[in-house]
């Protein structure tokens, strides 16, 4: 929840009211309902109650309040955005005459100490200088605590300290969401990754979408919807480390392009603010032969996993076999057998004319028989480059069941289309999988399934995990497996991110509003996953749920008195103390 400021252009008068940020499931959109709560009068200017609010505020202090969250809640709202409200009935004392009161510090001293941990303030103020990064760091808090809309942030805000150590309301967050221009961004970024040059880590790539209602967003787009949502989509890609799934680098793409095209795009951004990664790792979406081909060219290191769709690589299964079924090929997992081989190749591009005599230029995967053999040039070949790589293969039994599943599943819905579709073309890749003639004098063509085919691939290519890599520190399959392994922590950032961080869908009109929410989306991203890591090696704290862990840290206050007293600091609980000691923070409050 968060105020409303309203002024009646007739009278001048300036009145108040609650509003709330909900999703509608009959109308399909957020709506926001709002409550009268008062007016503000006099100079300068003071919150004065409508009767509405009157009752509510009197019920509890008679201790009356109805048990609805929704009553609290506007109580609390108000209270935090205009202090507490003088009634008739009830003597409020003046801040003179107070003795203690408590002050929530826990935030400042958890997220206080990840940001000059990794100097995210500084970073901020370079970037957009010191009032709007205050409210960032203000904002990104709020959302690593609460992961509600930035607009309920008024009572969170005035309740814990924080850097702006104010309530910011809508209208402010909007203002300061279109000061955040593509130039402070990026500045941002720039310094965050020279930051990070210092950690040597293998970097996670991958896409997700954010879902889109309304207008306004010009990257919105029609594309593959990860959470199944009829809707038009905005793709976020993010980079993190391998080893802790720190956020390095994250940017919205249009939501129509496809995995496979935003790597190069990506991968330029990076290259225009200094940085290069020391390994990129993704999974099959990316593993085309251009950007395969790009990264080799531009001298990338990498680890792509691969579609076993192209003959080139079932070249390379049918070529290791019988390596494979060595007994000490086997790999053993917590929970699957794998048999394996590695395979030495030259990615190689070539110049050579076709049957019509003209120039073309194909991609050959040479599979050397040593280490530092060469391709050689056939009649009428020109070589352009040659790259070294390696190839990993392996084999699960365990996996046959499903990818046959899903291979079926393909053909069955491309069956149909070809069928529907008298014009249409099957994917270059599952082409051979079916049988496209027009009989003589039939008014319509006949699509089959070529069997052969299709139990030739059940038998051969159903089962298997493949990578394609040129870093030297993955020189087997079982080191390719481990590596590759790790990457659900990009699955989990997404998780988070899109599930408790209030990132499923987006709530902005404009893509430069939509470029800087993800931003603070973005350091928001960097306080959690540090608090993630550092707890997961904490026996106390390892099973907490974000939740517990944001309501324990929360809960750290210390009290303070006027007239120069010391502060008193009352005992922590066991968890709270737990969280500190694993964060590295102690107790100075």
């Amino acid at each position: 929840m968060h105020i409303i400021e309203s002024k009646n252009p007739k009278s001048g008068k300036i009145y108040c009211y609650v509003g709330e940020c909900i999703w509608d499931k009959h109308q399909n959109k957020y709506v926001n309902p709002r409550i009268s709560v008062g007016s503000l009068e006099g100079e300068p200017p003071k919150f004065k109650p409508n009767k509405r609010f009157v009752s509510l505020m009197k019920a509890s202090y008679a201790g009356q309040s109805s048990d609805d969250k929704k009553d609290k809640m506007i109580i609390e709202t108000v209270k935090s955005k205009y202090g507490e409200i003088e009634l008739i009935s009830t003597r409020r004392r003046s801040e003179e005459t107070q003795t203690a009161w408590a002050v929530f510090n826990g935030p400042a001293i958890v997220f206080g100490g990840i940001t000059k941990r990794y100097q995210l303030d500084v970073t901020l103020r370079k970037a957009f200088g010191e009032y709007d990064a205050q409210e960032i760091l203000s904002l990104a808090w709020y959302l690593a605590s609460e992961g509600d809309a930035l607009s309920n942030n008024d009572a969170w805000l005035c309740h814990y300290d924080s850097p702006a150590g104010r309530g910011i309301s809508s209208q402010e967050v909007t203002k300061l969401l279109d000061r955040m221009d593509e130039d402070g961004i990026m500045t941002f970024y720039k310094n965050w990754l020279k930051s990070l040059e210092r950690t040597s880590d293998k970097v996670l790539y991958d896409l997700t979408s954010i879902s889109w209602h309304g207008k306004g967003i010009n990257m919105a787009g029609w594309g593959y919807n990860r959470d199944n949502e009829n809707l038009p989509q905005v793709n976020y890609a993010l980079m993190c480390t391998r080893s802790t799934g720190m956020p390095i680098f994250a940017w919205p793409l249009d939501g129509s392009v496809s995995d496979v095209r935003t790597l190069r795009n990506t991968l330029h951004f990076l290259k225009k603010l200094d940085y290069k990664p020391d390994c990129l790792m993704m999974d099959r979406a990316f593993g085309s032969e251009e950007n395969i081909a790009f990264m080799l060219k531009e001298g990338y290191v990498f680890l792509q996993a691969l579609r076993v769709n192209s003959l080139w690589l079932r070249n390379i299964i049918d070529s290791g076999k019988n390596e494979r079924l060595r007994p000490d090929s086997m790999i053993k997992t917590d929970d699957r057998v794998y048999y394996a081989n590695t395979s030495i190749c030259k990615w190689v591009k070539i110049t050579r004319r076709n049957n019509k005599k003209e120039e073309v230029i194909e991609t050959v995967v040479h599979l050397c028989k040593a280490k530092r053999e060469k391709y050689e040039c056939k009649v009428g070949e020109s070589i352009i480059s040659q790259h070294p790589c390696v190839v990993h293969v392996l084999f699960c039994q365990d996996l046959v069941g499903g990818q046959w599943d899903k291979f079926m599943e393909r053909l069955n819905i491309e069956y149909e289309r070809l069928k529907s579709d008298e014009s249409s073309e099957p994917p270059k890749d599952i082409s051979r999988y079916f049988s496209i003639y027009k009989k003589k004098h039939a008014r319509k063509r006949t699509v089959e399934f070529n069997m052969e085919n299709i139990e030739k691939h059940k038998n051969n290519y159903t089962g298997y995990i493949c990578f394609i890599s040129n870093d030297k520190t993955i020189p087997a399959a079982r080191e390719a497996l481990n590596e590759y392994s790790t990457r659900d922590y990009i699955e989990k950032d997404f998780d988070e991110m899109k599930n408790e961080l209030d990132m499923n869908r987006i709530r902005v009109h404009s893509d430069n509003r939509m470029k800087a929410r993800l931003l603070i989306q973005f350091i928001a991203e960097i306080i959690i996953r540090e608090i993630r890591v550092r707890l997961r090696d904490s026996i106390e704290c390892r099973k907490m749920t974000r939740k517990q862990i944001s309501s324990h840290i929360k809960g750290i206050y210390k009290i303070k008195f006027n007239k120069k007293r010391k502060d008193i600091c009352p005992e922590l609980s066991k968890s709270q103390r737990s969280i500190l000691e694993a964060l590295g923070f102690s107790d100075s409050r």
